[in-house]
């Protein structure tokens, strides 16, 4: 076991996540009887792997394990003369694999199509952004009209869309109504693809799908300033003290024509090649 002018667009995607508040949650642990023994398994119901820490009983054995997208896994058994299943179980879980080796070097695109312009609105690292915790600390903002068409900036396996929703204000009761897509890459790593238009997903969850694919229409939904796409890039990892938790980690974006990085700037503008 184990914005899109001069001014700047402020982007508040902080409660993004591959969860939906209210919603049945993706992974439950379910008691199993069957005569003297229980049988303690996690079931996963989202397009994901997710990483699961679960504490058994008051002595708070702890049982960790990765349950493959829509599969279910055997944590443990306990014996009991009476009552076998009358255990207190606690648990924390979140999408991905917290034991993968994230692929620092891998050449990000830009998510746009070639010709497309774009302003860079929010960079990591600036002063009184509104990109400061552990989800969004290394997110990118690119100013774009609504209704650019968005590319996968890499290839993989789609694992939440949210649409529907079609207003965008800065105000914190629009912090989970926006519109996005969350896609898994080969090395455990997702991105997060947000503020999009409604009825712009042009994608759905399980689906394979390729870098430079067009995945959906950019926006102005949720708690945002203004039009504009949020890109950032997670990991999932596990606490010391045993909650899983996302966190935001470092994108590398190269010009594909010319193979160089791309330093960004504030106020950035450039055209995708």
């Amino acid at each position: 076991m184990r914005n899109f002018s001069f001014m700047t667009v402020l982007c508040f995607a902080l409660a993004i996540s591959p969860a939906v508040r209210g919603a049945e949650a993706p992974l439950r642990i379910e008691r199993v009887a069957a005569g003297q023994e229980c049988r303690i398994v996690a079931v996963n119901k989202s397009a994901a792997p997710m990483t699961v820490v679960v504490k058994v009983g008051r002595a708070g054995e702890t049982l960790t394990e990765v349950v493959a997208a829509g599969a279910s896994r055997e944590l443990t058994r306990n014996f009991a003369r009476t009552e076998p299943c009358k255990v207190d179980i606690t648990h924390s879980a979140g999408i991905g694999d917290a034991f993968a080796t994230p692929d620092k070097g891998y050449p990000y695109r830009l998510p746009f199509a070639k010709g497309v312009r774009v302003r860079v609105t929010q960079i990591p690292g600036v002063p009184g952004g509104t990109h400061q915790d552990a989800l969004t600390r290394y997110a990118v903002d690119f100013g774009v009209p609504v209704g650019t068409p968005v590319l996968a900036a890499r290839e993989g396996t789609v694992i939440e869309v949210r649409d529907g929703f079609t207003v965008g204000r800065p105000d914190p009761a629009f912090a989970e109504k926006v519109n996005f897509i969350s896609i898994l890459h080969d090395d455990g790593t997702f991105a997060q693809y947000a503020h999009l238009a409604v009825q712009g997903i042009w994608v759905r969850p399980g689906e394979r799908i390729e870098a430079g694919q067009v995945i959906g229409r950019s926006g102005k939904t949720g708690y945002t300033g203004g039009p504009h796409l949020h890109f950032d890039l997670r990991r999932t990892r596990i606490k010391p003290g045993g909650e899983v938790v996302q966190e935001s980690i470092p994108i590398t974006f190269y010009r594909r024509r010319a193979g160089e990085k791309i330093t960004f700037k504030p106020r950035m503008r450039l055209t995708v090649d």
